[in-house]
């Protein structure tokens, strides 16, 4: 008997059918009352065989599963390293900690398909996009989708052609085995039939927006470009998973494995097999408390220095290149050890380059010159390929990257600044683990106080330092030191890189500085003349355009899809509406938008003016057809035009010296929009 079967309902089922037959045995009964005991008695056994096969299928379903996801692998392949045990084993001495992750996002990155995981709606509808249909259902506990059989696509493309192109795949109902995201999308994998790859459903679903939408869609890549086939164990099992290993077998086949789905305890604290085994002895873990020492069995991220326990998320968090002989035999990274021993990371400063170039360390040395081969062999096959992830200076420009931009930071070279200066697994807020309590001045603004832990004297006289009234947007460090020149998720992320705003900078990179990116309907050369009379910063030489376009006009209509996309955002950003006059331009701006190439920048317009002006959005879809669409953008820029009757004279934003719409003016820029490919890789 299968023990999916609950115990309760066969005891009740054995009762029944023990009553009825003690009740025939006993007495006469009549024909109507035999016939009726042998009916119940037929229920019951119909009822037993009923439960066994939906157990039985619930388990054969559940081994189906077991073998198309990764394996599980609590013994790295590296001998170094100690048995991993799992989140599950934590739980009984770590009750809170075990509760806060359980609460997190991180968990939740990766899990088995099951009704508990899977977001989105397979009720039986069909998806289309890029002639191509998929069609979904829910069968019981299992989710599955009919659609190009992802194999055949797959050795298309290798080939070098475009599977997606095809007018007529072979098609096949795969099961969804795997998801990744819970918080802002999520994405669905499905197995290959011939090995232990993972291919992406080609499809995304919207966690807030309660919609499906195509992979594609999601990011910034070009409009037109190929379909991409991701593979689980390529890109993801290194930071989705604990201990993710991409093992091979004897054939050459791909045996994934990890020693937990998502990420969970041990990604953070090291393999707990030692710390299990040493902690079963009460005396010890009383004397361990009683010093507060820490345990050396485990890794506490919170107790090692900045640039080890920042090492710790950096090995997720980061754009690194896993050195060749870890890959293939060598020690796996693991929590207090040096991220520099299995990995490069990969950093486009000057600075950067002369650090390592000329470090004492003859294999920090060493380390640099491979990675510069590396990338000069990758911008040989793809121009693109460091634009594609950071701005020209360097600074990260993509999401989950947030390392590569801390170690740039002058707070994280002095060693004053790390991972958890601001962000805490156990005690924030899982949305973005944000720590609840930090440190700090009291009397400050929270937000404020992980900086002013070391800035201090800014705290007394923050008004003076800021020119921006205390309690306002404009005096949050954050806001002007981090601002949100990262792309990710559908919208624009805090830079990790801790930096102050340069119209030199602006000028030189094209990345908006924090000042521009609150007052959009101010020209550079106002942001440097603010530069230079508040903190006498130097302005630099100044183009025609720098004078006379605001940043909305600079960026939004003429810029490239990133910064294109941070406008639209930034349009809709609360702290950058507490700048915008009565006389609100935003509207007009965002309606160009509306119409972009780009899906991720329509996204963006859509949703900021959904949040200034929900009126003239209702009814929008940023993935209707093009008609529509135009349509739709003239619509909201008809509306919300400027009126020589109610606006003022201002150039910058493309008025005319009456207030009017100066509409050959703004064509002309609008015909200039900087249309050059773009691909994010977040």
């Amino acid at each position: 008997m299968s023990a999916d079967v609950p115990g309760l309902q066969l005891i009740l089922i054995a009762a029944v059918t023990l009553g009825c037959a003690a009740w025939i045995a006993y007495g006469r009964r009549s024909p109507f009352q035999l016939a009726l005991a042998a009916g119940v008695i037929a229920l019951a056994i119909g009822g037993t065989w009923w439960a066994e096969s939906q157990a039985s299928a619930r388990l054969a379903s559940r081994q189906a599963l077991e073998a198309e996801i990764p394996a599980t692998l609590l013994r790295s392949p590296d001998p170094t390293s100690a048995e991993y045990v799992t989140s599950d084993r934590c739980r009984a001495c770590h009750p809170s900690q075990y509760a806060s992750w359980h609460d997190s996002y991180h968990r939740t990155m990766t899990q088995r398909a099951s009704p508990e995981a899977i977001l989105a709606p397979f009720e039986g509808q069909t998806l289309s996009a890029r002639d191509r249909a998929y069609r979904l259902e829910r069968r019981g506990d299992e989710y599955w989708v009919q659609m190009a059989d992802p194999d055949w696509e797959r050795d298309r493309l290798d080939r070098g052609g475009r599977p997606e192109a095809e007018a007529q795949p072979p098609m096949r109902w795969k099961r969804i085995v795997m998801t990744t995201g819970s918080h802002h999308m999520q994405t669905y994998w499905v197995a290959s039939r011939r090995d232990g790859r993972l291919f992406n459903f080609p499809w995304l679903w919207l966690v807030e927006d309660q919609r499906w939408i195509p992979r594609e869609d999601g990011f910034i890549r070009p409009p037109d470009g190929p379909r991409t086939f991701d593979v689980w164990h390529g890109a993801c099992i290194e930071c989705h998973a604990v201990a993710g290993e991409k093992n091979r077998g004897r054939r050459g086949e791909w045996l994934p494995g990890v020693a937990e789905l998502g990420i969970a305890c041990e990604a953070c604290h090291g393999p707990a097999e030692e710390h299990i085994r040493a902690n079963q002895d009460p005396l010890r873990r009383l004397r361990l408390r009683a010093s507060d020492t820490g345990d050396p069995t485990i890794v506490n991220p919170a107790r090692l220095e900045a640039e080890a326990s920042s090492q710790v998320c950096g090995q997720c968090h980061g754009i690194n290149l896993i050195k060749s002989y870890v890959r293939e035999q060598g020690p796996r990274f693991r929590p207090a050890g040096d991220l520099r021993d299995t990995r490069i990371v990969l950093r486009a400063t000057e600075h950067a380059r002369e650090v390592e170039a000329n470090h004492p360390d003859p294999q920090r040395a060493l380390d640099q010159q491979h990675l510069e081969k590396i990338v000069e062999q990758q911008v040989a096959r793809n121009d693109s390929f460091l634009r594609d992830r950071f701005w020209p200076d360097g600074m990260v420009r993509v999401s989950g990257r947030e390392q590569n931009g801390l170690i740039e930071s002058a707070c994280f070279e002095s060693q004053a600044l790390s991972c958890l200066t601001c962000h805490s697994m156990h005690e924030s807020d899982p949305n973005d683990q944000l720590a609840l309590a930090p440190g700090g001045p009291e009397g400050t603004d929270p937000s404020d106080r992980a900086c002013l832990t070391c800035h201090a004297s800014f705290a007394e006289e923050l008004e003076a330092h800021t020119h921006h009234a205390p309690d306002s947007s404009g005096s949050r460090c954050y806001n002007c030191h981090m601002p949100h020149t990262v792309y990710g998720l559908m919208k624009s992320i805090r830079s990790h890189w801790v930096d102050s705003p340069s119209a030199a900078t602006t000028q030189r990179t094209g990345r908006p500085d924090a000042c521009s990116l609150c007052h959009l309907d101010q020209t550079l050369a106002w942001t440097a003349a603010q530069l230079e009379t508040r903190y006498g910063q130097p302005a630099p030489s100044l183009s025609e355009d720098d004078r006379t376009l605001s940043g909305v006009a600079r960026w939004g209509v003429r810029g490239n899809a990133h910064q294109r996309s941070m406008v639209a955002w930034h349009l809709g950003w609360p702290d950058a509406g507490q700048a915008v006059s009565e006389d609100d331009w935003r509207p007009f701006f965002l309606g160009h938008l509306l119409d972009d190439p780009y899906p991720a920048v329509r996204y963006g317009a859509a949703q900021s003016l959904s949040a200034i002006r929900p009126d003239l959005a209702e009814g929008l879809d940023f993935l209707a057809p093009a008609e529509v669409r135009e349509e739709q953008s003239a619509a909201v820029m008809t509306q919300t035009a400027p009126r020589s009757d109610r606006s003022p004279a201002r150039p910058e934003l493309l008025r005319t010296p009456s207030g009017g719409l100066d509409q050959a003016r703004f064509s002309k820029i609008a015909a200039a929009r900087d249309d050059q490919e773009m691909d994010l890789r977040e």
